[in-house]
């Protein structure tokens, strides 16, 4: 039997932040295009040796499908890592609703576990939801996209059950709308930040049900991103603004004689203070095999990068095969080597200029279905993960 088992990690940082552990990031139409109806994936405990331990592994997630209903609901898990304590994983419960062919209309998450308090007669506990709301054009391009949380909390009779109060918040939602040109390009992109504070509070006293609303609303809405073509419907100028719809950062980019993108060059240090600094410059060589993107970033300006520069080396199905990073007098590389079989990868090994070896050996069933993920460094397995399909 699969239990949830927590892995607690020392890991000291100034920062708190959750972090998605790899997955198959399988949607309705992938459901439906393997003919699965639920996959699971689960760490698998190891010894030191890198052995497998006898013992209940850890699930990270389990997804599966409602055709009638045309949602993909389950289980995930995240990575949360907290100021001098630690790591652990936590649990959500979602649930994502898509059109026929597949669009995306709605996400939910929500905790699997949520802690009851008992006092005076009553059952109180909170509960988070989060909500994603999704909104596509006649040529179902993303219009426009929603991202709220719902704060619900509720207090219930002990010995009926019955709920005696439910009290919901809604706030600051975060807005984004998409506009697009006749040839389906993306050309601006605006943020609404609504401050709106939705509070609606329900009694279900059988002799007195009460339903109060209390609203108060505060839009700001302003011009986020913006696109720019050339005639040729090459992106030629990306550019970001401040709530206050002022300029912010600007990206160019230029083309070679063959309209392959050949330098990319980047400013920032808010415009608004009418001295914008030159951030990185981003060019590219184009080989008979290969693709190198060299980036040269500012390191010495307050928005300055820690790398002096980048180096990119790619083969021609764009596969990372080395990667350098200069800082000062040090340099940092790693080359990359793949192995390839039936079409799928089945091996991944990367070698870093300090002798580290980290490979990856990935699985399959006869269905060409990923089912094993192993990671070795220096030759001895140090993570092992399984999937499961039903």
């Amino acid at each position: 039997m699969k239990n949830f088992i927590f892995y607690i990690f020392t890991f000291f940082t100034t920062l708190v932040f959750a972090q998605k552990p790899t997955e198959l990031n399988w949607n309705y139409i992938d459901f439906i295009k393997n003919d699965v109806n639920k996959v699971s994936k689960y760490s698998i405990p190891l010894r030191k040796n890198g052995k497998v331990k006898k013992r209940d592994s850890t699930l990270l997630f389990n997804k599966q499908i409602d055709l009638k209903n045309k949602t993909v609901f389950g289980i995930e898990s995240s990575l949360v890592v907290v100021t001098h304590v630690g790591t652990h994983l936590t649990w959500n419960k979602f649930k994502d609703y898509y059109t026929e062919n597949g669009l995306i209309l709605k996400t939910t998450s929500s905790p699997l576990e949520i802690e009851k308090t008992k006092k005076f007669g009553f059952i109180e506990y909170d509960e988070s939801v989060g909500e994603t709301i999704y909104e596509y054009d006649i040529n179902e391009n993303l219009k426009r996209k929603e991202y709220r949380t719902i704060n619900n909390h509720y207090s219930i009779y002990k010995s009926s059950k019955d709920t005696t109060l439910h009290l919901k918040s809604i706030y600051r939602p975060q807005i984004y709308e998409y506009v697009f040109n006749s040839d389906n390009q993306e050309i601006k992109q605006y943020n609404t930040v609504d401050s709106t504070r939705y509070l609606k509070t329900k009694s279900y006293n059988p002799k007195n049900k009460t339903d109060a609303v209390i609203c108060s609303y505060c839009h700001s809405k302003y011009l986020n991103i913006e696109w720019k073509y050339d005639e040729t419907k090459k992106l030629i100028e990306w550019i970001s603004y401040t709530r206050e719809n002022k300029l912010h950062t600007k990206r160019y980019y230029y083309y070679d004689n063959q309209n392959r993108l050949k330098k990319q060059i980047d400013s920032t240090g808010w415009y608004v203070y009418n001295k914008p600094i030159w951030e990185s410059t981003k060019t590219y060589e184009y080989g008979l095999d290969k693709t190198t993107e060299t980036i040269n970033n500012n390191t010495e300006s307050r928005f300055g990068a820690y790398y002096k520069q980048e180096i990119t080396v790619l083969d021609t199905d764009k596969n990372v095969i080395r990667e350098c990073k200069l800082a000062n007098d040090q340099k940092e590389c790693s080359d990359y080597s793949y192995e390839w079989k039936n079409g799928k990868l089945i091996e991944k090994t990367v070698t870093k200029s300090n002798g580290e070896i980290i490979k990856q050996k990935f699985e399959y069933n006869n269905r060409n279905l990923l089912t094993e993920e192993s990671e070795y460094q220096n030759g001895k397995r140090t993570e092992l993960i399984r999937y499961y399909y039903e």
